[in-house]
């Protein structure tokens, strides 16, 4: 097998690591279950037991993760595996659109983020080392750019405006008094009657 480049190596190494952790994380599982299923057995059988199953389930999940994992790495024209790497990768923007999302915060304010959000075109090229085999992989994704937060402070309530005072009723002026009469509030005395009084009232004779 042609020697695997630096980058093959490292998708080895990390498929190969991703499996033993998930045999080892399942092996120990049913180890537990099976050391559980024994209870009625003496410690070293029920340990036996339970390493024994922690063992064949790793190896079991290891190989099967190993394999599954590596199919994308394995070139399908000459089945070479971990030959396959990405020799290019471009990237073509679609279009570009203006987002918003306001949020309202327990203040009262209101948290306002923008961004412009592109629609992108990504193609990778494999290669693969061995065969030298080609192949372009297109996907679309968005993306977000220049995105920025802000808070816009609450709005400040205007306060309603006093009502005006009611008018006070203008007194309605005196009637004028009509020329060469005099008025007056005083009212005439009244007269008591009697002997006195009759003699105030008779004009004296003249002598």
């Amino acid at each position: 097998m042609t020697k695997l480049s630096s980058e093959q190596e490292a998708l080895k190494a990390g498929i190969e690591k991703s499996a033993g952790i998930w045999g080892a994380i399942l092996g120990l599982i049913a180890g537990g279950i099976a050391y559980w299923a024994l209870g009625g057995q003496s410690s070293a059988v029920r340990i036996g037991a339970a390493v024994a199953v922690l063992v064949v389930v790793l190896i079991g999940i290891r190989s099967w993760r190993i394999k599954a994992n590596s199919s994308a790495a394995t070139c399908a024209k000459c089945n070479a595996t971990f030959s396959i790497s990405r020799t290019d990768r471009t990237e073509k923007v679609l279009s570009t659109e203006p987002k918003e999302t306001r949020e309202a915060q327990p203040d009262h304010s209101t948290k306002v983020t923008t961004w412009v959000e592109e629609e992108v075109e990504t193609t990778n090229t494999y290669t693969c080392a061995k065969c030298g085999d080609t192949e372009l992989k297109v996907s679309q994704h968005t993306r977000k750019k220049d995105e920025k937060e802000e808070i816009e402070p609450a709005p400040v309530k205007e306060k309603p405006a006093a009502k005006p005072a009611p008018a006070k009723a203008k007194a309605k002026p005196k009637p004028a008094s009509e020329p060469g009469v005099v008025t007056s509030t005083k009212s005439k005395p009244k007269t008591e009657g009697g002997f006195f009084s009759d003699a105030i009232d008779q004009p004296k004779d003249k002598k």
